[in-house]
């Protein structure tokens, strides 16, 4: 009895329902755009409000896909989708908890987590000059260029550790 309680106690350290929770933080920001009103539903039709943006929402995890509707007056309605990952600590279920903490993290949705920040950009509905809309742009490609960039730098990062443990 007392090697059942031992193992389950380990099991349950590494469990993603006790290190991460079932719900998290997101970061809903709208460069160069505040005060937007942002509604995020998950699948199963949970809905959550960010009124002022950039702002914090807390969310329940493990009901994803969430989409994100971000409006404000001047600025055309944007829409997007984000999905969930698997949460880090999920990981450690696999290696001290086996099958027990991870069906306990599936099922709380502890198992899974979205990004930390969403980004959502807003266009104008119009423009003050030709000038302004160019600048817009470049900021926009200038930004998801650095998104680019740093997924890139990520999977060589994780290219290289994976290569050193070879």
């Amino acid at each position: 009895m007392k090697r059942l309680l031992s193992v389950s106690l380990v099991a349950l350290a590494g469990c993603a329902s006790i290190t991460t929770g079932t719900s998290q933080n997101i970061l809903v920001d709208t460069p160069k755009v505040t005060g937007a009103r942002c509604q995020l539903t998950d699948k199963k039709g949970g809905t959550w409000h960010a009124p002022d943006t950039p702002g914090t929402v807390t969310v329940r995890k493990g009901d994803g896909p969430m989409t994100i509707i971000c409006k404000k007056d001047g600025y055309k309605p944007n829409t997007i989708q984000v999905d969930e990952d698997l949460a880090g600590a999920t990981l450690g279920n696999i290696i001290l908890g086996g099958g027990i903490g991870i069906l306990v993290d599936a099922t709380t949705g502890a198992a899974q987590q979205y990004p930390d920040k969403v980004v959502i950009w807003m266009e104008p509905e119009s423009f003050p000059s030709e000038a302004a809309r160019a600048s817009w742009i470049q900021d926009k490609k200038a930004y998801e260029q650095s998104i680019l960039d740093a997924e890139a730098k990520k999977q060589e990062q994780e290219k290289m550790d994976l290569d050193k443990t070879r």
